[in-house]
């Protein structure tokens, strides 16, 4: 039972480091440049047999996208690591969140917003796209709670949703045996979405059955080469296909369903090569400083790097062409964002540590 386990710690420093590489990703996927910027699984590239466009949607709307699937099934698995069904447990995994997700997402939506309207005040700012579409209105101000201008702010959304659930999912989870795991799956394969995202759904209830049948045992180390070699190859396989489809392919709604099913089989083939990768990367990054220190500031990057990239991406493209531009822009703006983001966290946390806490949910 998943009351009883204890965390190797080992499991610990995987699940850590592995989170470090999945925010890259994350920021690398909001950093794609050209003209289809929020990109979805059958979105075509608008700019054809391009190399830069080409280059950057293989990695932001596929390689990278295990990212998010990850951290949904990371999520679901810690809520219910050592979990117990009752009202104490319930009531005190809520309370932890008031603080943990509630308060910081109610932060970083007013900071978001403060930020782009505030631009929107510069005439240098003020003709940037998402300025003028996220700048406060303040007669709608309810509505950035909705849709934060800070939109990754969603994730939290899910999981506080997940939250309240949370006895609902145990219960399907254990009563079914995990069956429950085949309709969610279907749903999110199909992108069947309500008010809960059914990605975030499925991953997340994946992690937890996990969790809830105490298996974590047989997920925590595989040294096996064959099958990280091998889901690697897939993996990039299925990357290439996909991006050469979303160049060639036709706009039928036949071809749109087959480049949402090898998407999705692909976030799947992601998720668990990466799984298995990471325990020979592991290897060569044990107790590695940088890495110790950007799984310490991880908030940041993941509350504030958006709207920065796109802000950046949208003034430095404004002053310049070029396809060339954009590659470039793609290759250096993530690493940049990210030091910047775990620079200020750490200035912040060093002199107003009782601020950051409270932005970070206490992490």
């Amino acid at each position: 039972m998943g009351d009883n386990q204890k965390m190797s710690k080992y499991l610990s420093r995987k699940l850590k480091f592995i989170s470090v590489f999945a925010m890259a990703a994350v920021v690398f996927i909001h950093s794609y440049n050209f003209k289809d910027e929020f990109l979805t699984p059958t979105t075509r590239i608008s700019e054809g047999f391009s190399f830069p466009a080409m280059f950057e949607y293989f990695f932001s709307n596929e390689l990278f996208r295990f990212a998010v699937p990850l951290f949904f099934a990371i999520s679901g698995f810690l809520f219910y690591f050592r979990y117990v069904n009752t009202v104490r447990c319930y009531l005190s995994k809520l309370k932890k969140r008031l603080y943990t997700l509630l308060l910081p997402y109610v932060i970083w939506v007013v900071l978001s917003g403060v930020l782009l309207t505030v631009l929107s005040q510069f005439e240098l700012f003020a003709g940037l796209g998402i300025v003028k579409e996220k700048a406060f209105d303040w007669a709608h101000f309810y509505w950035y709670f909705v849709s934060p201008a800070a939109f990754p702010l969603w994730y939290i959304q899910q999981l506080m949703l997940f939250s309240i659930i949370s006895p609902l999912i145990y219960l399907l989870i254990k009563y079914t045996k995990g069956f429950i795991l085949i309709p969610f799956g279907i749903m999110w394969l199909f992108n069947f979405h309500f008010i809960i995202d059914t990605q975030g759904l499925f991953y997340f209830s994946c992690g937890a059955a996990l969790a809830i049948f105490g298996v974590s045992r047989n997920i925590t180390r595989r040294d096996d080469n064959a099958s990280a070699v091998s889901m690697t190859i897939i993996w990039v396989l299925l990357s290439l296909a996909n991006t050469f489809l979303a160049v060639f392919a036709d706009n039928s709604d036949f071809m749109s369903m087959v480049m949402l099913i090898l998407y999705k089989v692909n976030e799947i083939v992601g998720v668990v090569a990466m799984w298995l990768i990471f325990d020979h990367i592991a290897k060569l990054i044990t107790d590695k400083k940088g890495f110790i220190i950007a799984q310490t500031h991880l908030f940041f990057v993941f509350a504030l790097h958006e709207p920065l990239t796109h802000l950046a991406n949208q003034f430095a493209l404004s002053e310049s062409s070029g396809s060339l531009s954009h590659l470039a822009l793609f290759v250096c703006l993530p690493f940049s964002i990210m030091a910047f983001c775990v620079m200020l966290s750490m200035m912040m946390r060093k002199n107003i540590r009782p601020v950051h806490r409270l932005m970070t949910g206490g992490r």
